[in-house]
């Protein structure tokens, strides 16, 4: 007869297989956001509002037994509110809009991503991604306004010329000093590049806001100078192309960045070797997992011993 833990790992394995499939409809949705925004059929653009919707639901449902979900629910009930101001309203989409909703959708894939993962997502990691994409969510929600209002897109920043020359130049000696071990004299002279960016695009805001993402990213001792120079550097490269372009109001920090000023890095998939000694695979394990997957994992090794 199934117990509570198997009806339980039953319905959590549901909502997952769902939450990916959620997943599916909100990326082929904002393939084709500006169409979907402008087109006077809102099938699609309540199929992306459902399924935001969907995983507010299933992730409330499950959140007092997995309390990591609650960061799901907080994030997914934000990009929800955000497309249940537009579903009923045609819109033009700009620019800021796709990105921004690009962005939302890349913290709720990478917060399912870690829930499927090996080493799961802990509430405390969830919490510090859901918070810091909070404002993001905010930034998406008030320009959808400002679309849906009939103002359009907003006021153009002016294109700062030979911004990306001026990027490239400070983010060489970053990169080298990237390439080194890390250390608290290398963290400063990061940070001293950085107040370097920083006057790149000394008046134009969402600039500065990617700057200071960047420069609390730097001073977190958890971020290995690899994990740095993964996200900075490609953030940074785009933003400056941006800059020079006229289309800085499109700069935001990225899921990525946003985890690693937060603290909670990305957490790369583990490959797991099996000792031969059965003290070292003990070992193994206790390291690998936590006591409800241990639990689990244990539950199953004894069906399948008595099957």
């Amino acid at each position: 007869m199934p117990t509570d833990q198997d009806q339980y790992r039953k319905i959590f394995g549901i909502f997952m297989e769902e939450a990916q499939e959620h997943l599916d409809t909100l990326e082929t949705g904002l393939k084709n956001l500006p169409a979907i925004m402008a087109d006077s059929d809102r099938e699609r653009i309540t199929a992306m509002y459902r399924a935001a919707h969907s995983l507010k639901g299933g992730s409330a449902m499950l959140m007092k037994d997995v309390p990591s979900l609650s960061s799901i629910n907080k994030v997914s009930k934000r990009l929800e509110d955000c497309f249940k101001s537009v579903k009923d309203t045609p819109i033009k989409v700009d620019s800021t809009a796709q990105t921004l909703s690009n962005k939302g959708y890349e913290v709720i894939k990478n917060l399912i991503t870690r829930c499927q993962s090996g080493s799961g997502l802990s509430p405390q990691m969830g919490e510090k991604i859901a918070v810091a994409s909070l404002p993001l969510y905010e930034k998406l929600e008030n320009h959808l306004q400002t679309l849906m209002s009939g103002k359009g897109e907003t006021k153009p920043i002016a294109a700062i010329p030979g911004a990306t020359a001026a990027v490239m130049k400070v983010l060489k000696p970053m990169l080298q000093l990237l390439k080194k071990p890390p250390s608290t004299a290398s963290r400063q002279q990061l940070l001293k590049l950085s107040l370097h960016l920083a006057k790149i695009g000394a008046n134009v805001e969402p600039w500065q806001n990617l700057i200071k993402t960047i420069q609390i990213a730097i001073k977190n001792p958890k971020n290995s100078h690899k994990d740095l120079a993964g996200t900075v550097v490609k953030e940074l490269q785009l933003a400056g192309k941006l800059l020079e372009a006229g289309k800085a109001s499109a700069i935001a920090p990225s899921a990525a960045l946003q985890q690693l000023a937060s603290g909670a890095a990305a957490a790369p998939a583990k490959e797991i070797t099996i000792p031969a000694d059965p003290k070292e695979v003990v070992k193994v394990l206790l390291k690998t997992f936590n006591k409800k997957q241990l639990q689990a994992i244990a539950q199953l090794l004894i069906k399948q011993i008595k099957s």
